[in-house]
């Protein structure tokens, strides 16, 4: 008996030992089924709202088809979703609330430029990989942020396709841009002018406006006094490009009107006086919305469409390209990851800088460790917003 404390004690602390030793064993186990935390901001509601709701579409799809097919490296993907509603400052109030309260693994968004930039300091120094869905150049710089990468292409390769497009094409040379006062707009309208530049041009008017404003009629009248025969607009306000179009109508002036991909939604369509003012507009898109002879999409974007047949209809008003551009923000982090086998972002980054092409239904990326935009030129076509087909398609259109 005077010996059972002594023996109790040291089966006790044998007992703990082993529990200890079980417990250091199982955490690496459940740390690896923990599931993957995507930080996902987009703005589902305000003026930018129709793109967004798209995309947020895709995005969504894309998790639930990895999830179906058992995650990446075996863990599930969780979306910690938050709408900034197209105001910056609270896209900067959920970036930090994710990558510092919720430890997601990824942030991806914001999804406009605008509400992007301000973000890009605060997910470096969180040390977080993040896919941005903005196209100004601005955004991505490998030296200042190595751990930010775009799922979309520039808004320098948009332009220099609708330039290219209005100068060789059109064979005009009076060009007019009318762009919104967002940040977006104004560095927009700054690239264009340099790439006319390239073609000894100077725009013969240029108007910035609120992408609120009511009525644009007098910024038309402008740019028709000034001799323009061709516009180019740049924003991602379908309302104020709706406004531009019917201005332009409405003074039966019937120039040809240039512009980002919102210019081919149906969203805008909707707001025309008469649909017949949308017969010169033309919009820049993609190949994987290009239609073949017979009106077939690629296969990899017919896939994708018939698997979410059920739910995807109504977020083709945006146009095709705004749910696969949420697809490819899934895709490449995906890609990344299942080449690393590790969510580690320093992992992932080395991962997709290797990685020769990611084929996403929107259209190729590839990386390097001194080039984190990734999305090719030959992808980029440009169309004739009256030609949309149901499926969100285009009749091939010869782009020199």
């Amino acid at each position: 008996m005077p010996n059972s404390p002594r023996i109790g004690r040291r089966r006790l602390i044998e007992g703990a030992g082993a529990a200890s030793l079980a417990a250091s064993l199982a955490m690496p186990a459940i740390a690896q089924n923990k599931p993957i935390r995507l930080g996902w901001i987009a703005a589902v509601s305000g003026m930018f709202a129709a793109d967004s709701l798209a995309m947020d579409a895709g995005f969504r799809m894309k998790v639930a088809d990895l999830n179906e097919q058992g995650g990446l490296l075996g863990r599930k993907l969780e979306i910690i979703a938050r709408d900034s509603a197209s105001d910056p400052s609270k896209a900067v109030s959920f970036t930090k609330e994710l990558v510092y309260n919720e430890n997601i693994d990824i942030l991806c968004g914001p999804a406009t430029s605008g509400e992007g930039l301000p973000t890009l300091g605060i997910v470096a120094g969180a040390k977080k990989l993040q896919l941005l869905g903005g196209t100004v150049e601005e955004l991505i710089d490998p030296v200042k942020y190595p751990l930010a990468f775009r799922y979309i292409n520039t808004n320098s390769q948009w332009i220099k396709v609708a330039v290219k497009f209005m100068v060789e094409e059109l064979k005009k040379t009076k060009v007019a841009i009318i762009n919104d006062n967002t940040g977006y707009g104004v560095l927009s309208r700054e690239t264009a002018t340099k790439y006319l530049a390239g073609y000894n041009l100077k725009p013969v008017y240029t108007a910035t406006a609120d992408p609120s404003k009511p009525d644009v009629t007098d910024e038309v009248l402008k740019a028709k006094a000034a001799g323009a025969d061709v516009i180019t607009t740049w924003t991602a306000a379908t309302g104020f490009t709706a406004r531009l179009i019917n201005a332009c109508g409405e003074q039966n002036w019937n120039v040809p009107i240039t512009g980002q991909p919102v210019i081919l939604q149906k969203q805008v369509a909707d707001l025309l006086t008469k649909r017949s003012y949308w017969d010169k507009v033309y919009g820049i898109g993609y190949a994987h919305q290009t239609v073949d002879a017979q009106g077939r999409l690629s296969a990899d974007v017919q896939a994708f469409l018939d698997k979410h047949k059920d739910a995807i209809g109504p977020h083709l008003a945006a146009g095709l390209h705004a749910p696969l551009r949420g697809n490819a923000a899934v895709t490449i982090y995906a890609a990344g990851v299942t080449k690393a086998g590790d969510t580690d972002p320093f992992k992932v980054k080395a991962a997709l800088e290797s990685i020769p092409i990611i084929n996403a239904p929107y259209g190729p990326f590839s990386y390097t460790p001194t080039d984190h935009n990734g999305f090719r030129d030959d992808a980029i076509k440009l169309f004739n917003a009256n030609a949309q087909l149901p499926n969100g398609g285009y009749p091939p259109v010869k782009i020199s």
